[in-house]
């Protein structure tokens, strides 16, 4: 089985231009911005080889309190993936089984409870197939 850990780190504001924050609109139409850290890219990414076993990837919420995940969406080829909470309203757990070579997203949808609206923030899941000799 191979893990990866990532943070997430999200504020109620604009990006300000090269600090690395990526501008996300909200349920609301406000502005927020957020940023990954970790995962096997640095930036909340995760490739893995195809066939090399289970990833388990723990997503957790490091900002401010009021932020919460309220669902972990897919797109892409996404028949290995799946999620669930981990220990608190803070950690998502994503599973992908790793049976087929896919290029899938998973979106952390989170959830202001002081402003009470939602957003989106999504970084790749990658199964690459092996190298070939």
């Amino acid at each position: 089985m191979t893990t990866a850990s990532v943070s997430l780190d999200i504020r109620n504001s604009a990006a300000v231009a090269g600090d690395g924050y990526t501008n996300t609109t909200a349920s609301n139409g406000a502005t927020y911005c957020y940023k990954y850290s970790g995962g096997t890219d640095g930036n909340g990414g995760v490739e893995v080889v195809t066939g090399t076993g289970t990833l388990t990837v723990t997503v957790t919420v490091s900002a401010d309190p009021r932020y919460v995940i309220r669902e972990v969406t897919f797109t892409g080829n996404v028949g290995d993936l799946s999620w669930a909470f981990g220990a608190s309203a803070y950690i998502a757990v994503i599973t992908d089984t790793d049976l087929d070579n896919e290029n899938g997203y998973y979106s952390v949808v989170i959830r202001d409870g002081t402003a009470g609206c939602t957003l989106p923030c999504d970084p790749p899941i990658i199964n690459k197939p092996p190298t070939q000799s």
